[in-house]
Parts: structure tokens; sequence; C-alpha cells
């Protein structure tokens, strides 16, 4: 079968002058039922065409299938549009793929991405030319062979420097497929442990979801890993701050340190920062030495910002017990999570919703990542599902040591104020002295 004559080069439409990037992505908070505001100045009419990202895959012939998805479900929204797909990474293969289509001149693209967002397709806006040249468009098939659209476990949604910026596009995390037999190896040993000891590995203390319900205490954490993504990330912020939750997030340092200022806007409000170390590699592979200066380097990093670090998350989860002695070390307490929502994975809010009313409950800990738009869209929904529970949302430096006030209440000892607000929880604001050295009798 021939091949649509939609599928040709993207590059030789625009201008080949364009080097800088805008964008602006466009997340659709399904929970609230309203749209994100879209900044004034977003690509509206513009005086060349416009460039869309309308997905990321991890395989050329899913990202041509969401294409005929779109064009199948609602042709009006991919009328006049010129795909292609270009890789990620035209130096590496296997890096994933991104879908991108040009929008014809004086085109509304604002209002088209509302409207694709709104028909529950992805869309972002771009200002300049995919940097790698597209890949040929295969020959259409009939709906009936469209085989189940996932998105890739290892692609995060992508958006350029803001104008101003400092030139560096955001960063994915790549979770490979053994991933996925790590969280879920940590789950299920999470389920033979009570709370306390499912998030604090190297604990010797523990409370079991029993002990909690006997007592009332229903204390519940939101955390959010990797990034910061340039646009997600905030809105992820705005969405916790109009919420009133108090939150932990564990940026990549690396990342983090070309953002200084959305970290600045975290511990102003209120949240807390924590240590997923400079690189996000696999801490395992390493040698001690690189290992410490993987953790003392990131929080040296974060500090800067003004952050105070004390809980450290191992990148994947992944640990043995000589990492977790270097992190006590360097004066931080290793933590992990109750619940992995598994947004990284299935990159679908309906599910990521799903899975947290199925699986959360008394004292829950949530593992989730400031880089998906699902995740903004599901962030709503996943707060009022733990709301309709019953919970309490407090840091989790507050959790532990509330956690700990309870398995030990003679002794309990007092977390450092990680980064957060003094007037943020008025149970860390009554929680006394606070310091590194406490922090590590915690556990």
């Amino acid at each position: 079968m021939k091949r649509p004559e939609h599928g040709r080069s993207l590059t030789s439409s625009l201008p080949t002058g364009l080097r800088r990037f805008r964008s602006f992505l466009f997340a659709l908070p399904l929970a609230a039922g309203v749209l994100a505001a879209l900044p004034d100045g977003a690509a509206r009419a513009a005086d060349g065409p416009s460039l869309l990202q309308l997905g990321l895959f991890q395989r050329e012939g899913d990202a041509w299938w969401a294409w005929d998805s779109l064009r199948r479900r609602s042709p009006d929204l991919a009328d006049g549009l010129s795909p292609a797909v270009v890789p990620l990474d035209a130096r590496r293969q296997g890096e994933g793929v991104a879908l991108r289509a040009t929008a014809p001149v004086g085109l509304d693209v604002t209002a088209l991405c509302r409207r694709m967002l709104g028909a529950g397709f992805g869309c972002l806006v771009l200002d300049a030319p995919p940097p790698a040249p597209p890949l040929p468009a295969p020959p259409q098939a009939s709906p009936q062979q469209a085989p189940e659209i996932r998105p890739a476990a290892d692609s995060a949604q992508l958006a350029p420097p803001r104008p101003g910026g400092d030139g560096k596009a955001d960063v994915a995390i790549t979770y490979p497929p053994e991933a996925a037999r790590t969280m879920a190896a940590i789950e299920k040993s999470g389920r033979r442990k009570g709370r306390l000891g499912a998030v604090v590995p190297d604990t010797t203390l523990d409370v079991m979801p029993a002990t909690l319900k006997e007592e009332g205490w229903n204390l519940c954490a939101l955390t959010f890993d990797d990034g910061p993504h340039r646009v997600v990330t905030r809105q992820i912020l705005d969405v916790l701050n109009r919420e009133k939750i108090p939150a932990t997030y564990f940026p990549v340092a690396s990342v983090a340190e070309n953002q200084g200022e959305v970290i600045r806007d975290f511990i102003a409000a209120g949240h807390e920062i924590g240590n997923h170390s400079l690189t996000h590699a696999d801490l395992r592979a390493m040698d001690p030495e690189a290992q410490r200066h993987e953790i003392a380097e990131a929080n040296r990093i974060l500090r800067g910002f003004g952050a105070n670090p004390v809980l450290f998350r191992p990148p994947y989860g992944r640990y043995t017990p000589d990492l977790l002695a270097i992190a006590r070390e360097e004066s931080m307490s290793p933590v992990l999570w109750t619940v992995d929502t598994r947004d990284w994975q299935v990159r679908d809010p309906d599910r990521i919703v799903q899975h947290v009313k199925t699986e959360a409950g008394t004292g829950s800990v949530l593992l989730l990542h400031s880089t998906y738009p699902s995740t903004l869209n599901a962030l709503p929904r996943v707060i009022a599902a733990m709301r309709a529970k019953g919970c309490e949302f407090v840091t989790l430096s507050e959790w532990i040591e509330r956690m700990h006030q309870l398995a030990t209440p003679a002794m309990a000892p007092t977390l450092v104020n990680a980064g957060v607000n003094a007037g943020a929880n008025a149970a860390v604001k009554a929680g006394g002295k606070a310091g590194d050295a406490a922090l590590r009798t915690a556990n």
C-alpha cells in the first residue's frame, strides 16, 4: 500500500533559520474538569507553520498507529496537519521516537491543542523544526489491525527550553524493562512489612496497619521523583498549592541545577526537598567513592537553593546495605514508599487513579513522578481518592517522625524540618529541636 502523502519531512516546510525553542505544554486536570490556564502569548495563528508534538513512543509503528487513531476518531483535529515520525536521538537506535506534525499558516494551534486534549490526545506546541530527519511513514493499515496503543515505559514528555532560559532541554529518565521487576519486588517486600519498614529499608522498628487503624492514625505522604520538567513539574506544584497539600519532592540534582527557581518555589510553599542522587544512575554498580559523590554533590546543589535534604531515595529504588550505610554517613535517611502508582509505566491517568484506589490504604506513602503529563492530569483525582480514605497529608519527614512517635512514644526523636516552611505544618512546627544527628538516631 502506498504511503500517505501527509508523511513528508517536517524540515521541508519549516524555516531553516529557527534555532530557538519555545514550548507550552497543555495539561488537562481531568479530575477538576478544568483546562489548565494557557499563556496569553501561546502560539496563536502563527505567522509561519507551527510544529506540534503529539506524543513520544518506543517504536515507530506505535507512533503511526497513534496518528491513524487520531485520524479515525477525530478527523477534524487531524485535518490540514502534516505528520512525521522523528527519532529522539538520531545517533542511537532504540531511544524512542516523537510523533510531530506541522500546522498550516494561520491555524490557531492553541485552540487546536485544547480540542486535542479534550478528545484524549496529547499536544505540545513547538516553535522549531525537529532536530533529526523524519522516519518514512509505513503503509497505512486497516483499523482492524491496529494494536492497543500504550505509552512507552521509558520516555517522558519533553519540553524545549523557555525563552531566556539556560538553553538546555528537559531530560527524560529511562526506566528499563528490569525496573518493573525491581518495583514489583519492592511492593512484594513491603506487603510483608509494616508501614514504617516498607518506607525505611534499614529500620529496626515497624508499625503494622492494624495498629494504625486502632490508633486512628492515617497520615499519608505524596512523594514525587525525577525532573524537574520545565512545564509539568511547575504545574504539579500549582496543583499541590491549590489543594494545600504538603509534599516531598526528590529531584535529580544534575537537572535541578539548571532550574533553581522551581526548587526555591517548592521550598517557599512549604514542601520538602529530598535527595534522589546527582545523575539518577543505578548506584549499586558504582564504587563507594562514586556512590558518596552522587549523594554529597546532590546535597551541595540542593542546599545552594535553600533546601536542607535529609531523606535519600535511591534511583529506581535499588540499593545495597553498603549504599544505605554511605547515605547514613552523609546524614541522610534512606526512604522508599508503600504504593508505587506506576505512573512511570502506564502513562494513563485513569489507570493511575484506579491503582491508588485499589492499593492505597491507612498510612500510605505514594510514589509519583514530576515529569509526566498523565501524572499531572491524575493528581487531583489521586488527592481526592486519598482524602476519601481519610488521609491527612504531611511531608515524608513528618510521616516518619510521627510514625516513630507511635512506635516508640517514650524515645521518639525529632526529624529535621527538611526545607519545609516553618508555618506549613503545625505538627512539624511543634516538633522541637531539629538536627541531622536526631534523624540518624530515628532509624
